[in-house]
């Protein structure tokens, strides 16, 4: 009980500090996001110009970017999905490779979730249509270290003509989760791959 009440504590904590963030506003309709995905939310999001910690990964929230998270990846052959820390030293760089497999590319979120001692489990893997092709969807959950808040997470990701393309959404399980969910999953149906910009 006491646990659970601080988990309450950390959670509404990290909300106001969410709210001193610097954002702004999506709108309906038509946007790309990180040059290479077009998405039409069917509800206003708010966007941060960059990440937790300063990752420069694009996150979209409707109450906090500590709270609910939607992230949107659009990486080339031998590029991170994220920055590698400089702490703990030998932390392995999470480089996606277009020859990995859907558990290869699993295990680089696993890994990304994992940092700082926060837990991660795969719930559930299997096919899924994104961006106009074949591509996968995973469920998972993660114990976030820094607050012991249970996260519930999905991720849909392609890869196509070697590009990785992926959104993941996160939540906080028992509060969060399920309010944003369907928001969440209409900008996933709704995403296209833009056509490369040549100079």
């Amino acid at each position: 009980m006491i646990r659970r009440r601080q988990a309450l504590g950390a959670l509404a904590m990290a909300l106001l500090a969410a709210g001193c963030a610097q954002m702004e506003q999506v709108s309906t309709g038509d946007t790309v996001v990180g040059g290479r995905l077009a998405v039409t939310p069917d509800r206003p999001w708010n966007r941060f110009g960059s990440g937790v910690g300063g990752d420069a990964t694009p996150t979209w929230t409707q109450d906090g970017i500590t709270v609910d998270a939607l992230r949107f990846y659009t990486k080339k052959d031998g590029e991170l999905i994220a920055p590698t820390p400089s702490e703990p030293k030998g932390t392995k760089p999470l480089q996606f490779k277009a020859t990995m497999s859907p558990g290869d590319i699993v295990g680089l979120y696993e890994q990304l979730y994992s940092r700082g001692g926060s837990t991660f489990t795969l719930q559930k893997l299997e096919p899924y249509p994104f961006v106009g092709q074949q591509g996968f969807r995973f469920e998972f959950t993660s114990l976030r270290s820094r607050d012991d808040v249970q996260l519930a997470g999905i991720g849909w990701v392609a890869v196509r003509d070697g590009e990785l393309f992926a959104i993941t959404y996160t939540a906080p399980r028992l509060a969060f989760f399920a309010r944003h969910l369907e928001a969440a999953e209409a900008v996933v149906k709704s995403a296209r791959v833009t056509p490369v910009q040549r100079s």
